[in-house]
């Protein structure tokens, strides 16, 4: 497998200034100066604003018709309801689209619309609105009017279709604009209006509540435009929409819904991914929900979700939830073989690396599944990577992702020449492209990515320094009601300077993870994973680290880390040498120590899990003194004890030895276990430290 770039390591940290952020603003948190301090820096320092953050009964929201030409599609929306004419919704298979179609459908029905829907499936037909399954959708199902749903802001071949039939278009969208609009009824697309507006950020979704809002509003039914809004959240957080303004409240509404799980599908998807509606997060969201949604539009077909999330029969809930569930145990699988084999071909061939942006391609991959490969690979290698798939000779379909400041769509709309279909944000994308193509794309994007100014620096923001025993499930809490996350409200990031690396384990159902045992310059240690590092190389020596602290679902503190920074220090001279006996190879170790306590009588021997009556004289670690000379007879339990012992002691010389403790199974652990506790009963009142015990039995502390 190839090496990956060690990511983490490459992040120039911005440090957090250490100015007080102003009384009125702390007293807009509650009192709490860390989240004041945070929110300064984010941009938060009016007490008004940040009061709204926090609490959405106190945000003004935009009015729906400030997006243009939404009033004149409601008005339509509502005459042609009133006639009875037959609307035809056309969606799109991500999350975004399937809680679009949904939210457009569920609403629609309830006014007594007549209205049916259509997604395209990603394998035979892609994103957008092709003009040969336009038609037979317009010839099988005969609407009056067509309403889009995340899509349709560069159909235009599509619509010259409806134009030529006199169908008349509604786009509700959030794509990028193209350099002109399509000539339809109405588009309604965030990107209309100035960068800042707040409902500039909306997804798919939100355009398609805002519509829904108008109209209910304009019926005097306004007051049932809630039950639409878990719809609205899954949809946000599914888009990985920035969560500001207008779109953050929508959210932190939306998650309110969420968490009440009324609707039948929901609430079945939720028991079939063992999470509890009432600790719903967003993150939950993202990795465990999302995901099995989009299962259906990956691998089959999106429609799925879209009856799961609008049907009202329990027992058809719970048969779709588990397609969903099979479907996406089969993508963790597909995603997984693919990314062995991505990583194959970049072993196989090193220069793939070499440019600016990584491009892959392979016939028979499954182009359902390569936006998330795509994403992994974009952050393991730190550059814009597109990953495409079909036959040779014919055409390759697939996705591009990048990180954070780097815009994929408008560097993929520079290729049009040679791209069939491409779409998307400035991070993710979609695209199509005949593969005699394929190497003069990489050549181009290349070049493009390699220009002064398109690769963003990647830093990473510390909101705080902290000690390891300032790392409590209260301080976690606090940083909670920053919540929901995603972009444009990213967690918080804490860091803790001078710390070594005590133990890592691989982890995870599939060994893509690890733990990580880290102690700070006090001893403190804490646990933190870092997902998809399975093939990262460890931090070594001493190092400052970053991470995000969150509470699970089991109310745990649970630490990931965001990035670390080596500490290259300075040689230090020392004096008097540590001179160290290697005696791991001899023949008879106790002959070998009687020889050493014969020379030095003074000598502390280290042994653990040894019975006292047979070895009164030798010590465990929390009986060590200072000391010239230190004999370490038995294998300690782990390197922070012997970093400790040797800071404690202090020795000019230690022999080592490698004898492992008499504690072979759990019947002698337990029978060692119980002496060492007799004997605190006895001689103690039963009072002890943790350390003891632990020295008593030959474990980690």
């Amino acid at each position: 497998m190839a090496e990956p770039t060690d990511q983490l390591r490459q992040l120039s940290w911005q440090e957090p200034l250490q100015d007080h952020p102003d009384e009125m603003c702390v007293a807009a948190c509650g009192g709490d100066v860390l989240l004041a301090a945070i929110l300064a820096r984010r941009g938060f320092t009016d007490p008004i604003r940040i009061r709204a953050f926090f609490s959405p009964e106190l945000y003004i929201p935009a009015a729906p018709e400030q997006l243009p030409d939404l009033a004149r599609a409601s008005d339509t929306l509502k005459q042609a309801i009133a006639s009875g004419k037959h609307l035809l919704i056309w969606g799109d298979f991500d999350v975004d689209g399937q809680t679009s179609t949904a939210l457009l459908l569920d609403a629609l029905k309830r006014l007594d619309a007549t209205v049916s829907h259509y997604i395209p499936q990603r394998g035979g037909e892609s994103h957008g609105i092709k003009p040969d399954s336009l038609q037979r959708q317009v010839e099988e199902k005969r609407p009056d009017i067509l309403i889009t749903c995340d899509t349709g802001i560069s159909e235009f071949d599509a619509f010259e279709y409806t134009k030529s039939i006199g169908l008349p278009v509604i786009v509700t969208d959030h794509h990028e604009l193209a350099d002109h609009l399509p000539d339809v009824l109405a588009i309604i697309n965030p990107h209309r209006l100035p960068a800042h507006h707040p409902l500039a950020s909306l997804p798919g979704v939100g355009v398609a509540y805002k519509l829904m809002q108008h109209l209910y509003t304009s019926l005097g039914r306004e007051r049932e435009l809630p039950r639409l809004l878990d719809l609205v959240a899954l949809g946000i957080i599914g888009d990985v929409a920035t969560q500001t303004d207008d779109t953050r409240y929508l959210l932190q509404l939306g998650l309110e819904r969420l968490r009440m799980a009324e609707r039948p599908g929901l609430k079945v998807l939720l028991e079939t991914a063992n999470l509890s509606p009432a600790g719903l997060t967003g993150e939950r969201i993202a990795y465990q929900v999302a995901p099995r949604l989009n299962a259906a539009g990956r691998l089959a077909d999106a429609a799925l979700s879209v009856e799961l999330l609008t049907t009202h029969n329990m027992a058809r809930a719970r048969i779709l939830a588990q397609q969903l569930e099979g479907l996406n145990e089969a993508r963790r699988l597909q995603t997984r073989q693919i990314e062995l084999a991505a990583e194959a071909m970049i072993a196989e061939d090193s220069s793939l690396l070499e440019g600016a942006a990584l491009v892959l391609y392979r016939q028979d991959w499954n182009p359902g599944i390569l936006g998330i490969v795509a994403a992994h690979l974009a952050e393991r290698y730190g550059k814009p990577v597109v990953m495409l798939a079909g036959e040779a000779g014919g055409i390759a379909r697939g996705s591009a992702r990048a990180a954070s400041g780097y815009d994929l769509a408008h560097v993929l709309n520079d290729q049009a020449d040679i791209l069939r279909t491409f779409g998307g944000h400035p991070g993710a994308a979609g695209l199509s492209l005949e593969t005699q193509h394929i190497e003069r794309l990489r050549q181009r994007l290349c070049e493009r990515f390699a220009l002064p100014g398109l690769v963003p620096e990647r830093q990473l923001a510390i909101d705080a320094f902290v000690e390891f025993d300032q790392l409590t499930p209260d301080l976690a809490h606090r940083l909670e009601r920053l919540a929901p996350y995603g972009e444009g409200n990213r967690p918080p990031v804490l860091a803790t300077r001078r710390v070594r690396l005590a133990h890592a384990a691989i982890v995870g159902r599939d060994s893509a993870h690890r733990r990580l045992t880290v102690e700070d310059s006090a001893g403190n240690q804490q646990v933190v994973m870092w997902w998809r590092s399975a093939s990262e190389s460890l931090p070594d020596g001493l190092f400052d680290i970053a991470y995000s602290a969150s509470i699970n679902e089991r109310q745990e503190l649970q630490v990931a880390l965001e990035g670390y920074r080596p500490i290259i220090e300075a040689p230090i001279a020392v004096e008097a040498p540590l001179q160290i006996e290697d005696w791991r190879n001899e023949s008879d170790p106790h002959i070998r120590l009687a020889t050493i306590l014969a020379h030095a009588p003074d000598a502390q021997v280290w042994a653990e899990g040894f019975s006292r009556q047979e070895h009164p004289d030798w010590k465990r670690r929390a009986e060590l003194e200072p000391g010239s000379t230190l004999i370490i007879f038995s294998i300690p339990p782990d390197p922070s004890s012997v970093r400790e012992a040797l800071r404690h002691v202090e020795p000019q010389t230690v022999h080592v030895f490698s004898n492992l403790p008499p504690i072979a199974s759990l019947d002698t652990f337990l029978a060692q276990l119980g002496r060492a506790v007799q004997n605190v009963i006895s001689n103690h009142q039963g009072v002890t430290q943790l350390g003891i015990l632990c020295g008593a039995t030959a474990q980690s502390a």
